[in-house]
């Protein structure tokens, strides 16, 4: 994405790419479970962050009705994004990232801008390893950030 952006960009990923989508999969899901705690401080009321979860369809109704619940209970709200975000760890997709870095979730919790900011270096980071070891970058696998809509396949990139 050379326009600096937020739209997504998708390809196939085929052969050696398949490797390298695999291993950069892996390192944005460590860092996502690294920074939940971060995350869920970041996400400061219910709205809009729930409801676009629930809306793509990356949480159930049932759970969205718990979570609210749990918020009109007096359970502070870090507490409520900390567990939505551990149960969706064990289904991590990558397409959890467009919905999180949305524009929508990025205007109303400011905060997730230098969250944001983190998962594109571990993206800047990964993609200079490989061109030391000789990789064309170009063809790695990309992740979401927002604003776009469009397929949730598996190659997926952070905005510049």
């Amino acid at each position: 994405m050379t326009s600096g952006g937020r739209d997504l960009s998708f390809r196939v990923v085929t052969g050696d790419q398949s490797t390298n989508e695999q291993v950069s999969h892996e390192l944005i899901f460590k860092h996502f479970r690294k920074n939940k705690v971060e995350i869920a401080t970041a996400v400061t009321m219910p709205f809009p962050f729930l409801m676009s979860l629930r809306d793509q369809a990356l949480i159930s109704e049932q759970m969205y009705e718990n979570f609210q619940d749990a918020c009109t209970n007096l359970v502070p709200v870090t507490r409520v994004v900390y567990d939505v975000l551990n149960e969706l760890e064990k289904t991590f997709h990558p397409s959890l990232l467009k919905v999180l870095f949305s524009k929508t979730n990025l205007q109303a919790y400011p905060n997730l801008n230098k969250i944001l900011r983190s998962f594109q270096n571990v993206s800047h980071e990964y993609k200079a390893l490989l061109r030391t070891n000789g990789a064309d970058t170009e063809e790695m696998p990309r992740v979401p950030s927002g604003g776009g809509k469009g397929n949730y396949g598996s190659s997926y990139q952070l905005p510049h």
